[in-house]
């Protein structure tokens, strides 16, 4: 063979293209499994998990007893005599009411009404707002002791009904019981209260407050 002469060329002697595309499509798909396994993971583990913990009966017990809880009751509404009629039932469902009057400066509230707490009430807070019904929960932190306010709207429509309240207050107490067991609150479902009537709201408020 010369210089000049070379072998005659191969037909189709290129490397063939199908398993490049193949092997690229491989890759590509694992890349997407390991991807959904990835993020499936950081989703599991920013769930909560669930905690079998709880108090015994007589924590909770003690949890649910409601004369511990302190209230300020106030009246942010123009209806004269809603704050006592409010604190009068209270009373009757066995909390401790310290005090009753109008809101600070007189200050009206449009909604059905508040229930403030500092950092040591949210509990009694949480208990508080199964009693009170439609009414928010406003955490201030100046509040220093445990005590709760709760200040009547204008738009106040009774209060619960005293046997489901008093179910609501005991599902919240065995929460609480949880928590205190050692259980993270964030994995704990919140007690919700269920569609309900309020019960009978005050027909002739004393005047004032």
């Amino acid at each position: 063979m010369t210089a000049e002469q070379r072998p005659a060329r191969r037909p189709g002697g290129r490397r063939p293209i199908p398993p490049l595309i193949f092997l690229l499509v491989l890759a590509i798909l694992a890349l997407g499994v390991w991807w959904k396994v990835i993020h499936k993971n950081e989703k599991a583990s920013s769930t909560p998990a669930a905690c079998s913990s709880s108090a015994s009966p007589d924590v909770v017990a003690k949890l649910a007893t409601v004369s511990t809880i302190k209230v300020h009751v106030q009246n942010g509404s123009s209806q004269a005599g809603l704050a006592a009629a409010i604190g009068t039932e209270l009373t009757g469902r066995g909390f401790t009411v310290l005090d009753i009057g109008n809101a600070p400066g007189n200050a009206e509230i449009t909604t059905a009404g508040q229930i403030q707490y500092g950092p040591k009430g949210d509990f009694a807070a949480a208990v508080l707002s199964h009693e009170m019904m439609g009414f928010e929960l406003v955490m201030i932190k100046s509040i220093a002791d445990d005590s709760v306010t709760v200040v009547a709207g204008q738009a106040y429509q009774g209060m619960t009904d005293p046997t489901k309240a008093a179910a609501l207050v005991k599902l919240e107490a065995e929460r609480q019981g949880k928590i205190q067991a050692g259980c993270s609150s964030a994995a704990l479902p919140p007690v919700n209260p269920p569609a309900s009537s309020p019960s009978a709201a005050p027909s002739s408020p004393a005047p004032n407050s």
